[in-house]
């Protein structure tokens, strides 16, 4: 696709979507019981900004924002996670059955606006350019948390996640001002050969670190993951499930575009240390959850420390297996959440007490809640196999790394026992209730979609490997 109106061209997916979240957030002003209207439209323009965004030719807007094969595939990963949520928020209880009328359209629009800051972060160049993105998304993402309102445990859980944010985005502007301060510059080409000799090392990774906190709050690192576990069980579940994808996949795209030349800085090692780090602490803290939805939160806290594997592993097979995994990462996590607002709008509550027998009421619901635990796990034939496969093997053939990829293996290992005891109560326990849950049309597209992918592409993974290929030759 050609474009005569330079770097217009450049945005016009988030354009597009920029309009269509002002007009979804003045429908409820005209129509202010409208439900399928808004989600129509609201997917509707979440495809047409797939398909600009696919078509968008490779360019440099303004120096700050850049399209290229990466982008474009983040871009179309994103998007697609958001048509889930939006399937996901129109089946789910707690939206459809309130006392005061639910507003869809400023929801939506919240929605589609956090989804424009993300791909401004697929697409930044430039250390300041994130900043802003990332703050699109943090304000949009801390109304959506406490939409609920009355619902005490939404409220809580934004202002955690506000004040958490706030002291982050804090350290990450003084880190850029830092920056600025020793190379004259925000963008990312200022991190290269000529910088390093002319900038003294250290300062230099001190203020990278800084910015490095921003990333590790979005990306739920430890130390800064804190906030995941109440805000995950707080907000509202498609909510929550957004959180768990969207924003993770678009901010580690960002680190491999702005921090790919920090190689001959202490900063890899450092993430080297955060992602065994990362992984123990998510998988231990699962191991003791009760509620389905904190245990998916420290799930997605050691997930985030299996891509960081592959982010140190600085190669371009590390730079394919972070494209790869957030792929599957996003079908499995997004198919199990659907399964999680299934089961818990059937129980009344959001337990690992809620799954008992279920494979006696429901024994397909309770096979693709298996596939995807298995996914999650990295077990094979499922794509969670691939994506892991290809993150310990960039590891293994990265120098000095085989430490890192033992630890990550010993994770997967220790991850099973807690995806196991949802499998043990759904398989070896007596059903609470009566009657398969009710699944929505939605709902069930969510779920077909995302099981076919993870089956399909695990036993036939040649077409998202050749696409990946092709990005990062």
């Amino acid at each position: 696709m050609t474009c005569s109106l330079g770097g217009l061209c450049a945005l016009s997916a988030e354009l597009l979507l920029t309009g269509a979240a002002l007009v979804l957030l003045m429908w409820d002003a005209v129509r202010p019981a409208a439900r399928r209207g808004p989600l129509a439209f609201s997917v509707l323009a979440l495809a047409a900004a797939a398909w600009v965004a696919a078509r968008t030719p490779d360019t440099v807007a303004y120096g700050v924002f850049v399209v290229d094969g990466t982008a474009r595939f983040l871009k179309i990963v994103l998007l697609g996670a958001v048509v889930l949520v939006t399937a996901l928020s129109a089946s789910f209880k707690g939206f459809a059955d309130r006392e005061e009328r639910f507003a869809w359209g400023t929801y939506l629009g919240l929605l589609l606006i956090s989804t424009v800051g993300l791909l401004f972060l697929a697409s930044a160049s430039d250390f300041l350019m994130a900043l802003i993105a990332l703050e699109i998304v943090s304000v949009s993402s801390f109304v959506l948390v406490g939409f609920t309102r009355k619902d005490r445990r939404s409220s809580e859980a934004a202002i955690k996640y506000f004040l958490m944010g706030a002291f982050a985005s804090g350290l990450m502007v003084y880190g850029i001002s830092l920056f600025y301060g020793l190379t004259g510059g925000t963008s990312a080409a200022a991190l290269n050969a000529d910088t390093a000799g002319r900038v003294a090392a250290l300062p230099l990774t001190a203020a990278l670190l800084f910015v490095l906190v921003g990333f590790g709050f979005k990306l739920a690192l430890a130390p800064f993951h804190m906030w995941v576990p109440d805000v995950y069980e707080g907000a509202p579940t498609p909510v929550t499930a957004f959180l768990s994808v969207a924003p993770k996949a678009a901010a580690f795209g960002l680190l491999m575009r702005l921090f790919s030349h920090a190689a001959d800085l202490r900063i890899l090692p450092l993430m080297a240390l955060l992602a065994a780090i990362t992984m123990t602490v998510g998988n231990l803290g699962a191991l003791r959850q009760d509620n389905v939805k904190r245990l998916l939160g420290y799930s997605s806290i050691a997930q985030m420390g299996y891509v960081a594997i592959a982010f140190v592993a600085a190669s371009a097979l590390g730079s394919r297996a972070i494209l790869l995994y957030l792929a599957a990462y996003v079908l499995m996590n997004l198919g199990a959440f659907a399964v999680v607002i299934a089961v818990a709008d059937d129980a009344g509550r959001e337990d690992v007490g809620s799954f008992d027998g279920l494979a006696a009421r429901s024994l397909p619901l309770a096979l693709t809640t298996t596939f995807f635990l298995l996914s999650l796990t990295g077990l094979p034939p499922f794509l969670g196999f691939i994506g892991k496969f290809s993150i310990f093997a960039a590891a293994v053939q990265a120098k000095g790394l085989m430490w890192l990829a033992v630890v990550g293996v010993v994770n997967s290992v220790v991850s099973f026992a807690y995806y196991f005891s949802i499998v043990r109560a759904m398989f070896f326990r007596e059903p609470q209730q009566a009657g398969a849950p009710f699944l929505s049309r939605p709902l069930t597209a969510v779920l077909g979609v995302t099981l076919a992918a993870t089956v399909l592409l695990g036993l036939y993974p040649a077409p998202l490997l050749a696409w990946v290929q092709r990005i990062v030759p």
